[in-house]
């Protein structure tokens, strides 16, 4: 390809592999002096020596042993020009190898050094993650991740933001060619192609993912694919500056113009390893390195045309080099008198539990179902925050989703419930990036918990970034689902749900173990909507756990089919806004006098231990208390040791599996924290171990506990 030359309209034969492989792209010309003038071309070349520098000085100090890995940016120093070509304010979502990216946007040559020597001053994340992971609130530079593309879903959302608020930034997401095959980058590609975002998509394609070619990662040309999508793409020659330059400026006012995304397939050549991990010789030929480095050099080769267009001196390039050389020691040296972590910070910033501030119901009380009572919880969020939402399949529809869950809020609020596309990372990563651009909590909807999979990774991203941050990152985000068996009422008398394989996994378990995350499972209305309504003000995420068989249950009853009191008044919920603490259990006592056993469950089994309870204490007497734990993650260890202590006896009732459920480390955390408090060994009650659940009503009843089978728990225990 000629110098100055960049690509998109006519069609060219352009060989890009060396003469093993030709393809037919479409190019424009454009001539390399046609130059903005507002961009300093001799200020964007000492970005980049600066970049290319310190990447070689980093490099040999791994190579020394004063750190323990490094991830470089040789070949990538282009980016650079993208970063120029943008408005200051536009957003930021880079990868690991855009050095020259983080120095364009922010000047800050300490926060690498910083970085790589892990130091507390650390700007991206207080020297808690590896080096080469860019990240700044401050900056608009969103937090970078080791998994490759996982922060693009992310960008989604920020894109999904700057629309809905009609703002006039738009946010660059880049990530490598490995990044092109994975499934977030084609969440992004959706996102920003269904909704039209104002996202700029850069594959920056340096020909190797780690050790794999480029060509085994997608097949035919990656801008004829993004056209068909209905993405506006160029191919762009990246080792040539000016090229890329006025390629980004033209993509940037392709997306400001209102005219939807645009995607730029930037072609580069790695220069060095992948990693210092990565021998480059043990996976490239000698003769192709020797190419690259000749002719892919987009440092050297924007010297040469500096030099060509009298910008600067041959001796300049030299001269450049040695006094950047010269600064960064100087700064290095600086570096390494500030302080490196200590350990005990080690738990900070792991997750923000909000402090609840008490609040008493006023509104009237009446008798409502949880659904209802949800319903109700996201017409409040939508009153006091004008940008909250709902976002999930289905959600937009009159019915308001396949539960109606947001029925009343799509006839009270028009826009506010907005039906997604199928994909569930999609979901997840427009709700969680919605909210780390103004820091505060919007809503995903997942019909069935068992779906939440395929954005396992995007949730515990989600979940990760306080921590690896440091805090300079939040992301509040709530996660709706319909989890746990089939629907009606409870398992005892709302006969078989039917919700089968697909639709009945409890999924606790799958959430509470991910560090960083809230998680609740309420029994009742009134804990339902009190507590969702306090969910919107947790900076961390929560994933939201309603069991299908609630959503228009009615209170539990004994045997004889009378209502149990201690239950039936939580299905009495206030008007209006009122807000319950996370992290509180709530203990209910079945019975007069000292509990003879206290059972642990929520959820669901909370009505099935409470008919349980009240078929014993209607015959034998005494007391029997229920914790419900209404929050999971971070539970009640205060009232579960309180319950323990005072019964000496415990039962814990769970809806999984038992196949390292969160029912066990309960029962777990039981046996070591309570362990002389206790008469004999905490029982233990779950599902059976098979894959949840039968569709037919015989096997689907036996799948799941029941107050038949906590009934007979309990008498074995009062029995020893």
């Amino acid at each position: 390809m000629e110098p100055g030359m960049s690509i998109e309209a006519q069609n060219v034969n352009v060989d890009f592999h060396g003469g093993k492989s030709r393809m037919t792209v479409n190019i424009q010309v454009t001539e390399a002096g046609r130059l903005a003038e507002s961009l300093d071309v001799i200020a964007l070349y000492r970005t980049m020596v600066t970049a290319r520098v310190m990447n070689d000085l980093l490099k040999t100090r791994k190579t020394q042993g004063k750190f323990p890995f490094y991830i470089g940016c040789a070949g990538h120093e282009s980016m650079a020009a993208v970063v120029a070509a943008l408005n200051e304010n536009d957003w930021l979502a880079l990868y690991y190898r855009d050095l020259a990216a983080w120095l364009q946007r922010t000047g800050d040559k300490y926060g690498p050094l910083r970085e790589a020597y892990s130091r507390v001053t650390g700007p991206m994340c207080s020297g808690r993650n590896m080096p080469s992971h860019y990240s700044s609130r401050r900056h608009r530079i969103l937090p970078g991740f080791s998994e490759v593309a996982g922060l693009t879903p992310f960008a989604g959302g920020i894109g999904f933001s700057l629309k809905w608020h009609q703002e006039p930034e738009l946010i660059l997401s880049t990530t490598g060619d490995g990044g092109a095959a994975t499934n977030d980058f084609h969440v992004l590609f959706r996102q920003s192609a269904v909704h039209r975002l104002p996202v700029l998509m850069i594959i920056e394609d340096n020909g190797w993912a780690i050790t794999a070619p480029s060509q085994i990662q997608w097949a035919g040309s990656l801008v004829e694919w993004a056209r068909g999508g209905g993405v506006y793409a160029e191919e762009v020659d990246g080792t040539n500056v000016i090229a890329t330059y006025e390629a980004t400026r033209r993509l940037a006012g392709h997306i400001r113009s209102g005219q939807g995304p645009a995607f730029m397939h930037l072609r580069l050549g790695l220069l060095d390893p992948h990693s210092s991990s990565t021998d480059i010789r043990s996976y490239r030929k000698k003769e192709e390195i020797e190419l690259t480095k000749a002719t892919k050099d987009p440092v050297k080769n924007f010297g040469r045309w500096l030099v060509e267009q009298g910008q600067l001196q041959e001796d300049d390039i030299e001269r450049i080099r040695k006094e950047v050389r010269a600064e960064l020691e100087q700064i290095e040296r600086e570096v390494l008198q500030e302080p490196e972590p200590t350990p005990d910070r080690v738990m900070q910033h792991v997750l923000y539990v909000p402090e609840w501030r008490e609040n008493i119901p006023r509104g009237k009380k009446r008798m409502v179902t949880m659904l209802s009572a949800i319903n109700e919880a996201l017409v409040e969020l939508a009153q006091r925050d004008p940008d909250f939402f709902v976002y999930g399949e289905d959600v937009g529809s009159p019915k308001g989703g396949v539960f109606g869950a947001t029925a009343s809020l799509v006839t009270q609020f028009p826009g506010r419930a907005i039906s997604s596309p199928l994909n569930e990372q999609l979901i997840i990563g427009i709700v969680a990036g919605a909210g780390m651009k103004d820091g505060r909590a919007r809503c995903a909807e997942i019909q069935f918990v068992d779906y939440h999979q395929s954005a396992a990774q995007t949730i515990r991203l989600a979940a990760r970034i306080s921590y690896q941050s440091f805090g300079d990152w939040k992301v509040p985000l709530i996660i709706r689902t319909k989890s746990g068996s089939g629907g009606g009422g409870p398992i005892s008398s709302g006969g078989a749900g039917g919700g089968a394989f697909g639709h009945s996994n409890a999924g606790e378990q799958w959430f509470t173990c991910i560090p960083g995350m809230i998680t609740i499972c309420p029994a009742t209305p009134f804990d339902a909507k009190g507590l969702l309504l306090e969910a919107a003000r947790s900076q961390s995420p929560v994933a939201f756990l309603e069991r299908g068989r609630l959503y228009r249950s009615e209170p539990p009853k004994d045997k004889d089919g009378r209502l149990i009191a201690a239950m039936a008044e939580y299905w009495n919920v206030p008007d209006g806004y009122y807000t319950l603490p996370i992290g509180k259990a709530r203990r209910l006592r079945i019975g007069e006098g000292p509990s003879s056993i206290a059972i642990i469950a929520w959820g669901t089994m909370v009505l099935e231990a409470c008919t349980a309870a009240a078929n014993v204490v209607g015959r034998e007497g005494g007391a029997i208390e229920i914790v419900d734990l209404r929050t999971l993650a971070p539970f009640d260890e205060e009232a579960v040791a309180a319950a323990v202590k005072e019964a000496n006896r415990v039962i814990v009732v769970t809806e999984e599996a038992d196949l390292t459920s969160f029912g066990r480390h309960v029962h777990s955390w039981i046996v070591e924290h309570c362990f002389y408090d206790l008469d004999g060994t905490p029982a233990f009650i779950s599902a059976v171990k098979a894959p949840a659940a039968p569709y037919n009503e015989p096997e689907e009843s036996a799948f799941y506990p029941t107050a038949q089978t906590i009934e007979e728990k309990i008498e074995e225990l009062l029995a020893e």
